[in-house]
């Protein structure tokens, strides 16, 4: 590395090297790099930038840099402002602690700010870093456990190298198992990715009051923070809840138990028929008459409630999807059974679905959920999963074509929202329209959802979607991006335009597939991806421990947490995301997996009303009641925990399991 008259040697080779201790790859790519521009001082006697006569602070640019970040440590345009949870977004159980923490608040004559009185948060977010004078004076006031750095330009990461002290940022990783990210990129999309990403694996339930920073201006930027800003919410969802990770055990254990299945497993072994994967969304009815005449010669994977559809108009799909568990998705797929009968159609199903469901079906198997309790408990290995099959059943479908091997994919119905509001799933679905008649229809839904938000869509212009669906495409185009370029994903939807895929409208179509290559290459994707359930396996897995006493062993350890904070915030958020997500020793255990959602919802509720209590004064008032209410949630758990495995075996459906959790008498 190169150095201009005047730097600080010893600073630029103490920074790379505090950078090869943190991240040798970035390091050596630092010491490699040749800049386009050339680091000199200014008037000030201050380092800056210049690139052909342009200067990237300019006289007094140091002084507005830190100015900038001092004057903006309270702005609520400078923070991630979360709306509160609500009785509408979590279980019973975090209802009841919220409810009882607020009621005691008020009566005692606290009231609640409508944003944080401190500069104090979990996460700071700098978007750029130019020569990185800001980032002291942030550090300083936010006080963060974890911080994440994002730069266009490595011409500006490697000038910072002779002006600001890298180590006490790097040297945080070794530090009470803090989080540090520096991410290189110029793109927008993926600069705002990495960032929840980031915020995501730190700790999900301290997104709100996250203080972010744009260094400079810079289209990259002020894109990268609008996209950023507007999918926050996406970062806390998918914890869990504790209600509906008991349903999934008592389902899997239902599944698993007995009877005739198969169980999923991944094939390394790629194969060329294409693979029609059908949701049900409205643009379906447009491309119906192409998959039909297509149907001989692709394999044709329904997801979810768009066999009802494929059915109606004469196509018998191959693969039937499902991934949700619960009764209403079973009624759905029984109507459509009693209906038209699935014959030899092949159920490929979460192990956490409802047990009456592998009744209907000849060929039913099952892959392992990840991230779930019941995956932990039942799953025989990785191999037998798959990536990024939620939050929707589309991502189900997609996922299980890929990982049976299957790399040329066609997307038809899955629009993740519409173009015209009211017209949210094909005519021929279970679901009602405000146009349609579906009155006596055995299955038939409401659709309750609201889409509120208007993306890109996949041929041009807008299409009104929600967050769930935003969620969906981001897992959908992660999920590909990790089989290219060997899979070729064309999106033949008229909804959302998804990452990694290729529009392409269906009257474009051109197979060169025939019957007979379809036919072999489905008996290969049953031969080698659909495996004869192990006998013993089920046994095994479910006596390994008293599930039961290892639940309550986790309760204990928070309490205890909780007991040491010392009502420091920060403290007590990074304890619990380290206890109840990340495992030392490897993948979360079982017992975190069922607690971890009610508890994290929980704590994530006391995080946003403890930081704005009103008179701040009053705060330790507060602190006293949410311990004691959180100390209540710990109690409920282990009764219901005892409660639930005595009587896995006694409910026939989940409503008649939270039927009996609704009316449960805490006290």
């Amino acid at each position: 590395m190169s150095t201009e008259p005047g730097m600080d040697r010893d600073r630029i080779s103490a920074n790379l090297q505090a950078f090869h201790t943190w991240s040798p790859q970035l390091a050596a790519q630092l010491g490699n790099h040749v800049p386009q521009s050339k680091l000199v001082r200014n008037a000030d006697g201050d380092w800056d930038v210049e690139f052909r006569g342009e200067f990237l602070y300019g006289p007094g640019g140091r002084e507005r840099s830190e100015e900038n970040a001092r004057a903006l440590a309270l702005a609520p345009q400078s923070r991630v402002n979360m709306a509160p949870l609500s009785s509408r977004n979590v279980d019973l159980i975090t209802n009841r602690f919220l409810n009882r923490i607020l009621k005691r608040g008020t009566e005692a004559g606290l009231e609640f700010l409508q944003y944080p009185s401190e500069s104090k948060a979990f996460h700071l977010v700098s978007f750029g870093l130019g020569l990185g004078y800001h980032i002291p004076i942030l550090l300083e006031q936010v006080e963060p456990i974890s911080v994440c750095i994002v730069e266009p330009n490595l011409d500006f990461l490697y000038h910072s190298l002779a002006v600001m002290d890298w180590s006490p940022i790097l040297e945080r990783v070794s530090q009470g198992r803090q989080h540090v990210t520096i991410l290189v990129s110029d793109q927008p999309g993926e600069i705002a990715r990495e960032v929840r990403a980031h915020l995501r694996y730190s700790c999900p339930i301290m997104v709100d009051w996250t203080r972010h920073h744009l260094a400079y201006q810079s289209p990259i930027l002020i894109s990268a923070i609008t996209e950023f800003y507007r999918d926050a919410q996406l970062i806390g969802m998918g914890l869990g809840f504790f209600h509906d990770e008991m349903e999934m055990v008592r389902a899997s254990y239902m599944n698993l138990r007995e009877g005739e299945y198969r169980i999923f497993k991944q094939s390394v072994f790629p194969m060329p028929t294409p693979v029609f994967i059908v949701g049900s969304g409205p643009s379906l009815d447009d491309d119906i008459e192409v998959i039909k005449a297509c149907k001989d010669r692709a394999v044709i994977i329904s997801c979810g409630t768009a066999a009802r559809v494929l059915m109606a108009n004469g196509i018998q799909p191959d693969f039937q999807m499902l991934l949700e568990n619960g009764a209403a998705p079973y009624r759905a797929l029984k109507a459509v059974n009693d209906e038209f009968g699935y014959g030899d159609t092949v159920l490929i199903a979460s192990n956490t679905v409802d047990p009456r469901v592998k009744a209907m079906f000849k060929n039913p198997a099952f892959y392992f959920r990840n991230s779930l309790s019941s995956y932990t408990m039942f799953s025989p290995g990785d191999q037998h999963t798959l990536d990024e099959s939620g939050p929707t059943v589309t991502n189900t479908g997609l996922a299980a074509a890929l990982a049976m091997g299957f790399r040329e994919l066609y997307l038809f119905g899955v629009d993740l929202g519409t173009r015209t509001q009211g017209r949210h799933h094909s005519k021929d679905s279970l679901y009602r329209h405000d146009d349609d008649s579906k009155d006596g229809m055995d299955g038939a839904m409401n659709f309750d959802t609201v889409f509120d938000q208007v993306e890109v869509a996949n041929f041009g212009g807008l299409a009104h979607t929600e967050a769930i669906m935003l969620w969906t495409r981001d897992a959908l185009g992660r999920a590909i991006g990790r089989y290219r370029p060997a899979a070729e994903v064309f999106n033949c939807s008229d909804g959302l335009a998804i990452d990694n895929t290729r529009p392409m409208s269906s009257a474009s179509i051109k197979l060169k597939s025939t019957p007979e290559t379809k036919a072999r290459d489905l008996a290969r994707a049953r031969e080698r991806s659909l495996l004869p359930a192990t006998e013993g396996h089920f046994d095994e897995r479910w006596g390994r421990e008293n599930w039961p006493e290892t639940i309550k062993a986790l309760l204990d350890r928070v309490q205890v947490m909780l007991d040491g904070c010392g009502r420091d915030l920060n403290k007590l958020m990074l304890d619990l995301c380290n206890t109840l997500i990340i495992e030392v020793e490897g993948r979360p255990s079982v017992a975190q997996y069922f607690v971890r959602g009610t508890l994290l919802m929980s704590a994530m509720c006391l995080a946003y009303y403890v930081r704005r209590v009103q008179p701040p004064e009053r705060t330790e008032e507060f602190w006293t009641i949410v311990e004691e209410e959180f100390m209540d949630i710990l109690r409920v758990l282990a009764i219901q925990v005892d409660w639930f495995f005595e009587n896995i075996e006694v409910f026939e459906s989940d409503e008649e399991l939270f039927e009996q959790v609704t009316e449960w008498r805490y006290d």
